[in-house]
């Protein structure tokens, strides 16, 4: 057998082959010997009754204990595996994006669980954040090589989910260099990221069907973009022909962001940022009796877990 084998206790095998991808450490028969084997390890995962069902990466020290990554089980995990699921993900972006800009890997939904990659024209941002495909780092490295040809890959693995892991957090520069914020062109807008010093990875990709909705909603309007960060709804409602934009953060980094964006799209008049808590801000602006036909409060999780 290629990779070492794994058991399901029984009838904890429903949400597997019901398409999930995650197995929780409750759900398995763990023995000293699946105890023993290495974070990140390949597995082969079985049913109570023996029958093999996936494989997946292995943690024995995390409540996600295997995540699924394919369910073939004759497959090997290697960097031509790697490389072919990249190569899929690339193609799908392609065909839903005519700009290189791009969440390009959403994890396990692109079958590479734990990995997340966005794209910035020739710089791409790597997050490896499980044991499993930290393990894979430099298959994972190799392919965005060849498949991008990127200028610079930066690796930023801070994210808290690698505590949980077991893994350490860091953040650095495995190709290339980087002098200072990039930009991305999102929704005809230009905007500035500081992929090293950002947020996450330096972008909020998930929010692009959003800003451009809350945008159409602006024109003629005076808006408040609270928790705004680098302004990207701001932003994008100030081109989509809002009348002002107030954006709203503690992050000087973000605000500086902001207006460096706003000055590359002709949009300065239009954008005033104020360094402040959004809390204050508000209390502030309600006893000015400060008014807004369009308000966006996009906060940061304030309970981060049920403890």
């Amino acid at each position: 057998m290629r990779y070492p084998p794994i058991h399901l206790l029984p009838g904890q095998d429903r949400r597997l082959r019901a398409g999930h991808p995650w197995i929780y450490s409750n759900e398995l028969r763990m023995d000293a010997a699946t105890k023993a084997l290495p974070a990140g390890t390949p597995v082969c995962l079985f049913s109570a009754e023996g029958r093999p069902l996936a494989l997946a990466l292995f943690n024995p020290h995390s409540l996600i204990a295997a995540r699924v990554i394919t369910r073939n089980k004759d497959a090997t995990i290697d960097a031509a595996f790697v490389e072919r699921r990249l190569a899929r993900a690339l193609r799908l972006r392609e065909r839903l994006f005519d700009q290189p800009y791009y969440r390009l890997v959403h994890a396990e939904a692109d079958g590479l669980p734990g990995l997340v990659v966005d794209r910035f024209a020739d710089v791409a941002v790597v997050q490896l954040n499980s044991a499993g495909i930290a393990g894979l780092e430099p298959a994972v490295l190799e392919a965005l090589e060849r498949l991008l040809t990127p200028r610079a890959i930066v690796l930023r693995n801070d994210s808290p989910v690698r505590e949980l892991e077991g893994l350490a957090q860091e953040v650095r520069i495995a190709k290339g260099s980087l002098e200072g914020p990039i930009e991305l062109v999102e929704n005809g807008v230009t905007f500035l990221v500081d992929p090293l010093e950002g947020q996450k990875t330096g972008w909020y990709y998930d929010q692009r069907d959003n800003r451009a909705f809350v945008a159409r909603l602006a024109r003629d309007q005076n808006v408040l973009d609270l928790y705004s960060y680098s302004a990207g709804f701001g932003l994008q409602a100030a081109a989509t022909g809002a009348r002002s934009v107030l954006a709203i953060d503690r992050s000087q980094l973000g605000l500086d962001l902001a207006l460096a964006g706003a000055e590359r799209n002709g949009l300065a008049d239009r954008l005033e940022v104020v360094r402040e808590d959004a809390f204050a801000a508000l209390e502030r602006l309600a006893a000015a009796k400060r008014r807004f036909g369009v308000v966006v409060a996009d906060p940061p999780s304030f309970v981060r877990s049920k403890k």
